[in-house]
């Protein structure tokens, strides 16, 4: 019988072909292999199903952080390899380009700063905050880490919701680490 994982890899692949809105029980019960009544006593609602597959991309994002963080002695090149990363995952991430591109007006809350709920840019950035706070890495961003990691990821963001033509990955993940690093 599936676990959870598998069962968020269906969810996520659902998403993947129709966005969130049309994301049903029984479409990731079909794709997990599972019956409906199984899907519902592991995940109760809709919603709760979308929270969990929604932490767990946050989950996904903060190991990106944590396994970059083992360079941190080398915090120029730990940056951009990190941003880099993070844009190309996004890139490639189909159930999060299928949001976008079809629930755009259900993703606007988490999107557009209305007090007191945050945005997905605060929640990622108040995570990556955490996870390196005790990095020497801390120590080369500038102005100061909250102001440097809020900027990396509304900029990662920026990309993620109008995908520049003219720039690579590698190129913006160099002029991100331009405007934060310093030695």
């Amino acid at each position: 019988m599936p676990d959870n994982d598998d069962i968020l890899i269906a969810a996520r692949t659902v998403i993947g072909r129709v966005g969130l809105s049309a994301l049903t029980f029984t479409a990731v019960a079909e794709e997990a292999g599972i019956s409906r009544a199984t899907l519902y006593r592991r995940f109760p609602s809709r919603d709760e199903l979308i929270a969990v597959v929604v932490v767990a991309e946050l989950d996904e994002l903060e190991r990106m952080v944590a396994n970059h963080l083992r360079f941190a002695d080398q915090p120029q090149q730990t940056i951009t390899m990190l941003v880099r990363e993070v844009l190309d995952y996004n890139s490639r991430n189909e159930a999060l380009q299928t949001a976008l591109r079809t629930d755009a007006a259900e993703l606007l809350p988490w999107l557009i700063r209305t007090e007191p709920r945050p945005t997905l840019v605060d929640i990622v950035t108040e995570r990556t905050l955490a996870r390196i706070a005790d990095s020497p890495l801390t120590t080369s961003l500038h102005p100061d880490p909250a102001t440097a990691i809020e900027f990396m990821v509304s900029a990662i963001y920026a990309e993620l919701l109008s995908p520049a033509r003219h720039l690579s990955h590698a190129q913006l993940a160099d002029y991100i680490t331009a405007a934060v690093y310093r030695p």
